[in-house]
């Protein structure tokens, strides 16, 4: 036996993976694990792991980045979304170095954001596809967009009864609370809290749970709203599962997500009933939402004021119309009787008997009864005449 010396053995390595990669980059292929991050000092250690589908370790190496390449974590987080953490599947394009003293180490020198980007998207699309196959009575693709039963349920004209799924003492659940009591038109909500974990291991589960416990409540709520505050995307992984998916986009009631940033967007938020992007801006939604009910009741009172004022203002102008016209046929009314009466005063004087006498006409009496037929007088009796100016007596001779 010829022992070497170790030193001769790691430099013999070194020459070796020297030669082999000294001054190449791969792009390889990898899952993170052990990540020890030191910000402040600007370098990261982690072990980098392929793992087979039934997650046996196929291969695991060490790497770092240093300084130099510390902002590639930044800028992949500025561009995903997603933060720099365990078990991520990423492209990177590495380093491979030998140090006698430090071992073999793979540097990392820039991570590709689109190919986890892409993995993400693909995850998400399989478990839409999932859903429109399986339940298309929930979830359907009409003209390039994911029509939901949920999308569809009425929104009531006023959202005041509210169950919140929120993670207790969390920003999310204080921002929401502290901006639907301070809102600046006095509305009063009542909110019924179920609380629970929004992240994590479990927390699909855990959301589905108390969405299931609203649903038994049989409580007659306007919407529910669902919130948490921002973070990375792999925060939002319980967002983006086939069973939140599934149970959101067939829930009974209205549910309103408030569960992200601008740049997070998660199932969740596709399939429920609306989606606007932070708690505080759900709380704000809903504020609004009552808002422009009252909106429209004051301009429809003001309507009806001023149909009311014209309709008044039109009544007087029609009676003063109709007074006018009265007064108009009434005046011609009394003049025409007036006339009438007088011509008929006229005719009256001239039948007046003693108007008759006065013009040579004399009347014959019996008793004071005018006879009028020659039938009437008999023989040998004694009548008297009316003239214009005295009565006669005369006696009927034969």
């Amino acid at each position: 036996m010829n022992p070497i010396r170790l030193s001769d053995l790691a430099f013999t390595i070194e020459a070796v993976l020297d030669e082999a990669f000294g001054q190449k980059v791969l792009w390889v292929v990898a899952e993170t694990s052990d990540i020890k991050n030191y910000p402040d000092r600007g370098y990261c250690f982690l072990t980098l792991v392929e793992r087979e589908a039934g997650r046996e370790t196929l291969a695991k190496l060490d790497a770092c980045i240093w300084r130099k390449n510390y902002h590639t974590i930044r800028d992949f987080e500025s561009a995903t979304g997603v933060a720099f953490a365990r078990n991520i599947q990423l492209l990177l394009m590495v380093a491979v170095s030998f140090s006698p003293v430090y071992g073999l180490r793979v540097e990392i020198l820039k991570i590709d954001p689109s190919y986890t980007l892409g993995n993400l998207e693909r995850e998400r699309q399989a478990v839409l596809d999932a859903l429109v196959e399986q339940h298309p009575d929930l979830v359907w693709l009409e003209a390039g967009q994911y029509i939901t039963a949920n999308q569809l349920l009425p929104r009531p004209a006023v959202i005041q009864r509210i169950a919140l799924i929120s993670a207790p003492g969390s920003d999310g659940w204080r921002d929401f609370r502290h901006e639907l009591t301070q809102n600046a038109y006095g509305y009063t909500f009542e909110v019924d809290e179920y609380l629970t974990q929004v992240q994590g291991a479990g927390a699909e589960r855990a959301i589905c749970g108390q969405l299931e416990r609203i649903r038994q409540s049989d409580l007659p709520y306007d919407a529910v709203v669902i919130v948490r505050g921002g973070g990375s995307q792999l925060d939002f992984g319980s967002f983006d599962t086939f069973l939140m998916g599934y149970t959101v986009a067939g829930f009974p009631t209205p549910i309103f997500a408030g569960i992200g940033h601008e740049r997070n967007v998660s199932l969740t938020d596709m399939l429920c009933h609306e989606s606007v992007k932070t708690p505080t801006k759900a709380a704000a939604f809903l504020i609004d939402h009552n808002r422009q009910f009252e909106e429209a009741c004051l301009r429809l009172r003001d309507r009806l004021g001023t149909v009311a004022r014209d309709a008044v203002l039109t009544a007087r102008e029609q009676l003063d119309s109709e007074t006018e016209r009265l007064r108009f046929v009434m005046h011609n009314y009394f003049r025409d009787q007036h006339t009438n009466l007088a011509e008929k005063a006229v005719t009256l004087r001239h039948l007046d008997p003693a108007n008759v006498l006065r013009r040579g006409y004399a009347l014959l009496l019996r008793n004071g009864r005018i006879l009028t037929s020659v039938s009437d007088v008999n023989p040998n009796e004694t009548l008297q005449v009316q003239l214009r100016d005295g009565l006669i007596t005369v006696t009927n001779e034969p």
